[in-house]
């Protein structure tokens, strides 16, 4: 029996045995509310089940061009969607429109999306939950930044230049000065994407990877544009500056510390391999402040199948726990 029916059946016996049943009769018709509320066809709701119903996930990934020069665009919306998102965070959107954001985003089941620019190298976000944009900052950036809040969080999905340490440094101080006030009024903040630039963390193995070093050295060396070195070593005060600014990196504690394990660039999508090469670098962060961090539950950098030829970058994926 439908809702209507229902309430007309209730409502009737109502009028049938007089003043006394109201009271009963509008117990029922709660109960009958109640009832139907708990299966979800109140307004004709489909029955849904919630993947995550203890935890929030969000995953960050450089997609290469849309998934490979959208070679692979069939492979990176069926990856994405087997996840579960409440968030993704995208960039390297190169020549997108809003329009084709979206219709990506409804690939994996997000009703929502925001584009920092439709042409050249652009970042988004797509999420299950409304999106209110707050800033697309393009001044002083060498791809811009994207400021949204979404589940109540301030998001900010960056892609820091990949030529100059130098360049990196100014787009990391111009972002830490708009995240400073935000955690300072107790704002849950979250920055996310291709920073380009490592952390200090993994200065231990970076460090002893002369091969790298050496092939960085030879970059710099031939291409004039090019300064991604300082004085020869890597520089690490490009995701320090986040951590002085209040940020932590939602890896800490939860990942080995081991080349394989910790790399998110590159995949094997260049050399044409079939599994990840087991070297490379982790240039991808999800960085958070102190009321999100204390709510990581897991982290991982996927590599499974399609993984290794979607994107030169793998993707970086957090879970949140919610029952505090």
């Amino acid at each position: 029996m439908n809702l209507n029916n229902r309430l007309t059946s209730i409502l009737s016996h109502c009028s049938a045995n007089g003043e006394r049943s109201r009271v009963q009769a509008v117990q029922r018709i709660l109960i009958a509310l109640t009832g139907l509320l708990s299966i979800g066809i109140l307004r004709g709701s489909p029955v849904t089940t919630d993947p995550h119903p203890k935890s929030f996930r969000i995953i960050s990934w450089n997609t290469w061009y849309v998934f490979n020069e959208q070679n692979e665009v069939a492979a990176g919306k069926k990856w994405l969607k087997e996840q579960r998102p409440d968030m993704v965070a995208l960039q390297e959107l190169t020549d997108i429109t809003p329009e084709l954001l979206q219709s990506l985003a409804d690939s994996w089941g997000h009703e929502h999306s925001s584009l920092l620019k439709p042409a050249g190298f652009s970042v988004g976000l797509t999420s299950r939950s409304p999106i209110e944009t707050v800033e697309k900052g393009l001044e002083n950036m060498h791809h811009g930044f994207l400021h949204v809040r979404s589940f109540g969080i301030e998001i900010f999905v960056v892609h820091l230049s990949p030529f100059k340490w130098e360049v990196r440094q100014q787009e990391a101080t111009v972002l830490a000065g708009k995240i400073k006030p935000l955690l300072k009024n107790g704002a849950k903040v979250m920055v996310l994407g291709d920073f380009n630039a490592f952390s200090p963390a993994d200065a231990g193995i970076l460090d002893k990877d002369e091969e790298a070093l050496e092939a960085a050295l030879e970059q710099d060396a031939k291409h004039g544009h090019v300064q991604n070195l300082k004085d020869g070593k890597y520089d690490y005060d490009v995701i320090k500056i986040f951590f002085d600014a209040g940020l932590s990196d939602t890896a800490r504690g939860k990942l080995p510390i081991t080349p394989q394990e910790r790399m998110t660039l590159p995949t094997g999508v260049f050399s044409g391999k079939k599994t990840a090469p087991r070297n490379g670098q982790r240039v991808d962060f999800i960085l958070t402040g102190p009321k999100l961090h204390k709510m990581v539950e897991r982290f991982s950098i996927p590599r499974e199948g399609s993984l290794n030829r979607i994107s030169d970058h793998f993707p970086v994926v957090v879970d949140f726990h919610t029952h505090q």
